[in-house]
């Protein structure tokens, strides 16, 4: 009897090592699964919404184009078109939306559909394309992105533009 009661008194200690490493791990994965959802988004101030439709379903394949203030174009975070190296030279624009084509339509992520237009059928992408672009962008590069979409061998006739429902200038100025 004396031997059960010394083994009901000793004191057990826990190593909480394994546990520590498991919450960093997943503190780890968590960070990169949220920075990598996000990795195709600029920071850019956005414009305001006069009228509101929720992107609340958007395609996971959809192509996201970000223009810059200065009319810099970022696709997949590498730098597109400098205005300040390319100037009125839009090229670099047109062989970025014809890659995003080729790719998708290789890797199955975009869709084609035949439409007729102007009497002759043109092989139009399906899937929308959305452009991102600052509030103090100007006017023109953003155009260009959506003229070359236009273009029959680039064919993206769905484009969305993003836009914001509330002003980030707008809270800053009222803080």
């Amino acid at each position: 009897m004396s031997d059960v009661s010394k083994l009901v008194q000793q004191n057990v200690e826990m190593d909480m090592t394994p546990m520590i490493d498991c919450v960093f791990l997943l503190m780890i994965f968590f960070v990169l699964v949220i920075d990598l959802s996000q990795k195709n988004l600029e920071d850019l101030v956005l414009p305001k919404a006069q009228f509101i439709e929720p992107d609340d379903k958007p395609a996971p394949n959809r192509p996201v184009i970000n223009v810059l203030q200065n009319g810099t174009v970022v696709y997949n975070q590498k730098v597109r078109y400098d205005p300040t190296v390319h100037g009125k030279n839009y090229a670099p624009i047109r062989d970025m939306l014809l890659e995003i084509r080729k790719d998708g339509i290789n890797r199955g992520t975009l869709k084609l559909v035949d439409e007729v237009i102007a009497g002759r059928t043109v092989k139009l992408i399906d899937d929308p394309i959305l452009v991102r672009a600052d509030k103090w962008t100007e006017w023109h590069y953003v155009g260009e992105v959506m003229k070359q979409c236009s273009m029959p061998d680039i064919a993206f006739w769905k484009v969305e533009l993003a836009l914001s429902e509330q002003d980030k200038e707008e809270k800053k100025k009222k803080s």
